[in-house]
């Protein structure tokens, strides 16, 4: 029988860099005595992001066995207490049978990130993604995607180019399956079962060929808008989710020494819970790119078959391809090139709306926004103006349209004055701010059931927070959280009601890790009051200020940076938390991700303040100066 100090200088003998993680054949006391010497040695069957042991550690790791819903496992543990893996098996059929593996769990700074569904599926999870795959018969290669988002798909995309890796690109390939699955009819379907019939073998290994994806290129990001909505009846038997004209940049390199690079996606589409990839991408040799080459869509300026009869297909993927170059000017232009380029490109944006009335919202909805962007970086000072010009045109535009771009033209007439050189006199300051309070009510309730209408009523919700009538705040939180619904707005205002109630009671926490592992649980912090920090990196006077404070009361920290690059997030935020006396919840997403949106935050400094015994005392202390004497007051 193998001692249990041998069990764990086995299951603890993975070095960093190591592709080997141990798994054990768990049983009943008489199967284990006959088959412990059949440990079996498992690998994550992908490649993955997981902690290993380090050498100084591996005699300092712990083996506890546990036992949950009739499961059976052995968990391995850094000397830290984080846990590095967790295998799962079902109970034996028969007393003396050896039990089965059943799952693997990986897992980074404490958290799972990867689960092997043993010789079925493969699963990601909290910062290593989404992606759900069945495994192949070879027990390791993904042989279908269940669930991928659009990021990951392209993510798979451009690992498949750098390794001339056809069968793995056509996992996220729309394949003529799902393209009849999908029902598209009229020039759309032609010109897209074309592109589809164009993704074979031999194009995808001159594609990888002459790109030249360097071996040590990374996924940097996803470069597309919203994704939008095309009616059904229009080109598709339902509605069809699209992002169009996408691309995505490869970086390489450190420092000095980085290099990036776009290659051009095109139409990424929906298909149940997976995202597929409209043919093949295009692009230049990696490090010589010279612009010439960039992305169209077919289903930008489409509208079924009364595009057809409007424009040929040729002409259809020129107007997309017209966007898709003046976007990526836009994204290049100097200050002073962009008013230019703007108005250009909002032309553009009206010309395919006229002709092709089923994409018209969406169309003048992306032309409001490239002005109001423009107006709010700084750059473009008419931008005020040409939205005032716009809403003259647009009398018979949706309601939905018409109150975003009502909603800019407020915010870009606050900016004129508050972004004026030379600052403007308190007096006239004051008096913008009330006219844009004054502006977004009227907006609130001219146009009550639009996702405007909505952010308008967070905004001034937000407002009454600042001036702690929570009252206020509610009544404005509660109409957003009806109009937003099921979106990222609705669920926010529904997190600040909540809060708000709280007051007086408990706080009621999503369920949250800190970075390096272990449950957030505000029950096991009493003795001395608590805060809820929501800091941000870039205001160090908030962090000094709780440092101050850190001996006093307990803090459980809530960054909501956003995280530069998805795939390098946890060692940014442990970057940004180093030295800091408090644990951190650390969420890549930042102010959109599920801690801030759960509780209805929407900036930062903010602290929930709660006493000795875990009752709210405060939910919107947005001004850290003034923590300090609230905390005097309460002893």
């Amino acid at each position: 029988m193998l001692s249990k100090r041998t069990l764990l200088e086995r299951l603890c003998s993975a070095r960093t860099g190591a592709a080997v993680l141990l798994a054990v054949w768990l049983a009943t006391p008489y199967a284990y005595a006959q088959k412990a010497e059949t440990i079996l040695k498992q690998a994550p069957s992908q490649k993955v992001d997981v902690d290993y042991p380090s050498e100084d550690e591996t005699s300092k790791c712990v083996v506890k066995p546990f036992e949950e819903a009739g499961y059976k496992g052995v968990a391995l543990y850094k000397p830290d207490g984080s846990t590095l893996l967790r295998v799962w098996a079902a109970p034996p059929a028969r007393p003396g049978q050896r039990a089965t593996v059943e799952q693997i769990r990986f897992y980074k700074n404490g958290i799972e990130v990867f689960r092997d569904v043993v010789n079925k599926e493969a699963r990601w999870f909290n910062t290593g993604g989404t992606r759900r795959g069945v495994i192949g018969s070879d027990k390791k290669t993904i042989e279908s995607w269940t669930v991928i988002s659009a990021q990951e798909a392209t993510q798979e995309a451009i690992a498949a180019l750098r390794t001339n890796d056809f069968p793995r690109y056509q996992r996220v390939a729309l394949s003529a399956k799902e393209l009849e699955s999908l029902g598209l009819t009229g020039a759309v379907g032609a010109e897209i079962e074309k592109q589809v019939k164009g993704v074979t073998a031999a194009e995808f290994a001159k594609l990888a060929q002459t790109l030249q994806i360097p071996e040590d290129a990374v996924w940097g990001a996803l470069n597309a808008g919203v994704p939008a909505t095309v009616p059904g009846g229009a080109v598709s038997k339902e509605d069809l989710d699209v992002y169009y004209n996408a691309a995505v940049v490869v970086m390489t390199g450190q420092g000095e020494e980085a290099r990036s690079q776009e290659y051009f996606i095109g139409d990424i589409v929906r298909v149940g819970t997976t995202w597929k990839i409209v043919g093949l991408p295009v692009g230049e040799p990696f490090g010589s790119a010279t612009g010439a080459v960039a992305a169209s869509s077919v289903l930008i300026p489409t509208s079924g078959d009364s595009t057809a009869a409007t424009g040929s297909t040729s002409e259809i993927g020129e107007l997309g391809a017209a966007l898709s170059e003046a976007y990526h000017k836009l994204e290049a232009a100097s200050p002073q090139e962009y008013p230019a380029l703007c108005e250009q490109t909002v032309q553009l944006l009206l010309n395919i709306s006229e002709s092709n009335p089923q994409e018209r919202d969406n169309m003048l909805s992306q032309a409001v926004d490239v002005i109001f962007s423009g107006v709010q970086s700084g750059v473009y000072p008419g931008g005020a103006k040409k939205l005032a010009e716009l809403s003259e045109t647009l009398s018979d535009a949706s309601p939905e349209v018409k109150a975003r771009l009502r909603q800019r033209q407020i915010t870009a007439d606050w900016l004129l004055v508050s972004q004026a050189q030379p600052q403007p006199k308190p007096a006239e300051l004051t008096k913008a701010q009330e006219k844009y309070a004054e502006d977004l009510a009227a907006l609130v309730e001219e146009f009550p059931n639009t996702t405007a209408g909505a952010e308008a009523a967070m905004t001034l919700a937000l407002d009454q927070e600042y001036m702690l009538d929570n009252d206020a705040a509610a009544k404005y939180y509660q109409q957003a959280a009806q109009t937003g619904d099921a979106s990222e707005v609705g669920q926010r205002a529904r997190g600040a009601l909540a809060r708000l109630k709280s007051e007086g009671g408990k706080l009621n926490l999503p369920a949250m890790q800190y970075l390096g592992g272990g449950a957030v649980d505000l029950n096991a912090l009493t003795g001395k009051p608590t805060i809820v920090f929501f800091w941000g990196s870039w205001d160090s006077s908030s962090v000094d200020v709780v440092k101050q404070l850190a001996n006093q009361v307990n803090v459980v920290g809530i960054n909501v940076d956003s995280a530069p690059d998805p795939d390098q997030a946890t060692a940014y935020f442990q970057q940004i938390t180093r030295g800091l006396p408090w644990k951190n919840v650390c969420d890549p997403a930042g102010l959109s991700g599920a801690p801030a949106v759960s509780l209805g935050v929407m900036t930062a400094p903010w602290v929930i303040l709660l006493d000795k015994d875990g009752t709210v005392v405060r939910s919107n202390i947005s001004n850290l100066d003034e923590l300090p004497d609230v905390l005097k007051e309460m002893k």
